[in-house]
């Protein structure tokens, strides 16, 4: 870091003079123009106009011969997170695996398969950074899919739940996964180039929130799945279910509530839910001391995830 000093031009003008080194580095001459904005924060920002738009990283490759299937989904995972251009699996074995990584491909959002043969699949990554895959509308999304997701669980306290409910909630559950995902990469695509950050109205501690905020509602969302399964072996006219039915509506409830405070940046509807929060939790505590039923221990347990992370989310949105 160096300091500059800002000399007066005229009346109304004061000038600033520009690093050698940086006006070398991005082959700036007379003339050109540079793009001038005020951050979040109130500092000033010069950026360069090819800075603006992101470049793609570079194809990554991924041999398939000899690796476990898990390894390549992590491969492909790390590529798709840093924004590959393009992702190429290549292998003499590739035919063998060729369905499974396809239908692991479609679990990503803004990828397409444009070439595929008995060696290669070629995956050409569309995904763009704008307003509508900035993490704040991501999140807003996961929000609106967990609401989904409790909504069908409590078909389960009226007229039980069937393998078909659960499918349904295996789906939600699978768009939530995509969308973490998506959140995961725009996220790190806005810390490498920040000066994107403007255009889609963020800011460096927004985007931290933003990423607890996403893996919060990320961990509430396998919760409501896992409860989802125990609900296909539970017999929903017990009378121990009447406590659990208790539980899981306030736990939604509450679940609004916060959202609703979060987005209208309630301050003290959220320290109210704080408050209220740590007596519910000993409320479950309680009670899944007084289970012996394996299923409603796993269900007990998932609502006390839920509620952990609904801590999480409150105090997030607190700092």
């Amino acid at each position: 870091m160096e300091e500059r000093k800002i000399v007066k031009s005229g009346n109304t003008s004061y000038i600033l003079a520009l690093p050698i080194n940086w006006i070398r580095k991005n082959n700036l001459n007379r003339g050109m123009q540079v793009q001038v904005y005020e951050n979040e924060l109130g500092d000033l920002v010069i950026a360069t106009k090819r800075a603006l738009t992101a470049p793609k990283e570079a194809i990554v490759t991924i041999k398939v011969d000899g690796k476990d299937f898990d390894g390549i989904c992590l491969e492909f995972l790390i590529a798709y997170i840093h924004d590959a251009s393009s992702i190429i699996f290549e292998g003499k074995d590739i035919t063998k695996t060729s369905g499974k990584l396809l239908d692991f491909v479609k679990f990503f959002i803004g990828l397409d398969v444009i070439e595929q043969s008995t060696k290669i699949i070629v995956v050409k990554n569309f995904f763009s950074l704008d307003k509508e895959t900035s993490p704040g509308v991501i999140i807003k999304k996961m929000d609106m899919i967990n609401r989904a997701e409790f909504e069908m669980l409590q078909h389960f306290f009226h007229k039980g739940f069937a393998k078909e409910d659960f499918s349904e909630l295996q789906r939600l559950n699978d768009q939530n996964e995509r969308l973490f995902n998506l959140a995961r990469k725009s996220t790190l695509k806005l810390f490498e180039y920040p000066q994107l950050m403007k255009n889609v109205q963020t800011d460096a501690l927004q985007l931290v929130k933003d990423k607890m905020l996403a893996q919060a509602l990320r961990t509430i969302s396998v919760g409501l799945l896992n409860s989802g399964n125990s609900f296909l072996f539970l017999d929903n006219s017990r009378s121990e279910i009447k406590p659990l039915k208790e539980f899981f509506e306030k736990a939604y409830s509450d679940y609004q509530d916060l959202f609703n405070a979060v987005y209208n940046k309630s301050g003290d509807r959220i320290k109210s839910f704080i408050k209220k929060h740590f007596g519910d939790m000993e409320d479950l505590d309680k009670l899944l001391k007084t289970l012996e039923d394996p299923l409603m221990i796993q269900v007990t347990n998932s609502l006390h995830i839920i509620r952990y992370n609904l801590e999480i989310i409150a105090q997030e949105a607190l700092m």
